[in-house]
């Protein structure tokens, strides 16, 4: 459920408005969170209360949460959101900010780290450290699959719930999450559609097209953003971006690993950085939303030993 303690922001950028939850007193020292890839602001709901002492500003991305959307035929490339993490910055005046992020969150705010290393202090990481990578010989196939699945993409597909607590298990099933963790994530992330014309679902199972006359929820996200992106970094590119980050980093990492974070991948990522601390410990991918104490624990510790110098 939604954490009442929280302030809802709306942050205008050049070309949309982002919504936002912020936790604290602004004239705190500010801490810019970014969650993960069709999540939003309320993934932080139980972390975000226990660290006190900062601004906490939990963003929802393009096309994410409340935020609006990009244009039509957007492939919501990856440098967009960096972009947009700086304009961020920039429109609360912080010289200097420390960042934590989530998965796609994580992803994002260690590439920014590296490419603006005078503007982030500390960095804390759940759940990735870079982007997502491919070898270079399947270069061919992503754009292949990406143009493809931009070709049949179609933007009157609707999935409808009927009520929140059927969003919620189906958010619940695609993303192996508890109940509560999922709440969190669901109330934020949903719209009230009406029905009276009838909506198309898409079959969770069936893949086949269904309608639905009543009014319910539908999913407040931007289904562009299911399209793969046509193109990644390799493994050796990363390798050229990931040392140009001099902030200290917190890294958590859930035990057993995610897929997409094999342990092999995420330790040759990890010895590029000069200065970062490694805390592994048992959970899923959304460690920090399912059992947020310890991982607050870690948070606190690391900040604590490594203080802001004025």
């Amino acid at each position: 459920m939604s954490d009442s303690r929280a302030n809802e922001l709306r942050i205008p950028l050049r070309h949309l408005i982002l919504a936002a939850k912020a936790w604290g007193d602004p004239s705190d020292p500010p801490l810019l969170a970014v969650h993960g890839w069709l999540d939003n602001a309320g993934t932080f709901d139980r972390l975000a209360p226990l660290l006190p002492g900062h601004y906490l500003v939990a963003l929802d991305l393009a096309g994410h949460g409340r935020s609006g959307h990009r244009p039509a035929a957007s492939w919501y490339p990856y440098a967009d959101f960096l972009d947009e993490i700086g304009q961020v910055i920039d429109w609360f005046g912080w010289a200097s900010v420390d960042l934590l992020g989530h998965s796609l969150g994580a992803a994002l705010v260690s590439t920014f780290a590296a490419i603006c290393p005078d503007k982030v202090r500390r960095l804390l990481l759940v759940e990735g450290l870079g982007p997502l990578t491919q070898g270079a010989e399947k270069t061919l196939d992503q754009l292949r699959r990406s143009y493809a699945a931009r070709a049949s993409f179609d933007p009157g597909r609707l999935r409808v719930f009927s009520s929140l607590d059927e969003a919620i298990d189906a958010r619940c099933r695609s993303g192996h999450l508890s109940v509560h963790a999922a709440r969190c994530i669901v109330e934020r992330g949903v719209k009230r559609v009406g029905g009276s014309d009838g909506q198309r679902e898409q079959g969770a199972n069936s893949g086949l097209e269904q309608f639905q006359a009543s009014a319910g929820f539908s999913w407040s996200s931007d289904a562009q953003l299911t399209i793969p992106s046509p193109t990644r970094l390799t493994e050796e590119q990363l390798a050229a971006v990931l040392p140009a980050i001099v902030a200290s980093t917190l890294i958590v990492l859930a035990e057993p690993h995610a897929p997409y974070l094999q342990t092999t991948m995420v330790d040759a990522r990890i010895a590029l950085l000069a200065d970062i601390e490694v805390v592994r410990m048992a959970g899923t991918h959304h460690l920090h939303l399912e059992n947020p104490e310890p991982v607050a624990v870690a948070m606190r510790d690391f900040l604590t030993r490594h203080p802001l110098v004025a």
